[in-house]
């Protein structure tokens, strides 16, 4: 059985019925800052999601679908100041039956379901991994500019970068 993450809400298949089921999961303190260190953020306020789980019909797929919203605080990449963060994603997850045999099944559509493993689906998880995604990697306090001698550099890399085309050029008949 696969390890609990730092945010867990766990839904067991089989109970979910025909009815489709609002969840709400808030992180608290202690999920909020495991979560921070996994992402390597300086902390997150808050971490709501917002879900509608229902059965497709017809199938014997799930559907997870809904909202993602958070507020964090992360280092600028230039100055190393701290900076605020509100992020809000829309989720739409689709999981059906894993194939114990290890074999993969094919779908023809592109958004292929996510397993449900041991019958279980980690909603929070579902939630936490629409947060890395939605993270700035490269976060920028307003007002903060990279150091004249690095846009000097810059500037005379790709001054000096010859044009990869150039020698073609040559080549041309007149």
């Amino acid at each position: 059985m696969k390890e609990l993450s730092e945010f867990s809400n766990i839904l067991l298949a089989e109970a979910l019925g025909e009815a489709a089921k609002f969840v709400r999961l808030e992180a608290n303190a202690v999920e909020r800052a495991a979560l921070a260190g996994r992402f390597e953020l300086v902390s997150i306020e808050s971490l709501v999601g917002d879900l509608i789980i229902e059965r497709i019909k017809g199938s014997e797929l799930i559907r997870v679908r809904g909202r993602m919203s958070a507020e964090i605080q992360q280092f600028c990449v230039i100055s190393g100041e701290t900076v605020s963060g509100n992020l809000v994603e829309s989720v739409d997850e689709r999981f059906g039956p894993s194939d114990e045999t290890g074999i993969e099944i094919a779908f023809e559509e592109e958004n292929t379901p996510e397993p449900i493993i041991d019958g279980r689906i980690d909603l929070a998880e579902i939630i936490a991994q629409y947060l890395g995604v939605a993270i700035d990697p490269y976060p920028r306090a307003p007002g903060a500019k990279i150091m004249q001698q690095y846009q000097d550099e810059e500037e005379e890399m790709l001054e000096t970068r010859k044009n990869p085309f150039g020698v073609l050029s040559s080549l041309q008949r007149e």
